[in-house]
């Protein structure tokens, strides 16, 4: 009410200033009402606008609707006939890697044993080269011996006999060297 009172004072005075001050409100009240016409115009020409627009994409997606779905369809079709084949797939890779992996474990256990057997068979095969070492070690030293005692045993008596025949021969050479019988020769 308070808006109408200021109004009904305005109204009802009447002074040649308050006229012209009602002459003013008037013309201002005539550009406000003239810019919201304008405004009313502009926005029933968006919403034309906009109503052209939304059937124009209205008819864009009937179309893409038609042409997707076929193919959207067959898709779906699709998609049920591989759905146990991808999950068969699925199964059986599983299984394989179960089995791959259950084969490499075994493999890595026969690998340990192969090595320990080999490491085994390593540490024996240096101990018989050792022993086989020593045994050709002693033959050789025992075959040293035995060729020095044999050359020793031949040596010696072949020595002893060789001073002997030397011995006979200087003694018969100097028996024939005073022999009577030298000179008849």
């Amino acid at each position: 009410m308070p808006v109408l009172s200021g109004a009904a004072v305005v109204f009802l005075q009447e002074s040649e200033l308050t006229r012209h001050d009602i002459h003013l409100a008037m013309i201002f009240l005539a550009i406000i009402a003239l810019a919201l016409v304008v405004q009313a115009i502009g926005v029933l020409i968006s919403g034309a606008f906009a109503a052209k627009l939304l059937h124009r994409v209205d008819g864009i997606a009937d179309m893409v609707e038609q042409r997707t779905g076929p193919m959207l369809d067959k898709t779906n079709q699709l998609l049920h006939e591989l759905a146990p084949k991808v999950q068969s797939f699925t199964e059986n890779a599983e299984q394989i890697s179960y089995t791959v992996r259950t084969k490499v474990d075994e493999l890595g256990a026969t690998v340990s044993e192969l090595n320990d057997t080999v490491r085994e068979i390593n540490g024996r095969t240096r101990v018989q080269v050792m022993r086989v070492d020593g045994i050709v070690s002693d033959a050789l030293g025992a075959t040293e011996e035995i060729s020095q005692t044999v050359q020793n045993g031949i040596k010696v008596p072949v020595r002893q006999i060789a001073g002997i025949i030397a011995g006979l021969k200087a003694g018969i050479e100097t028996l024939i060297e005073r022999s009577p019988f030298k000179g008849r020769r």
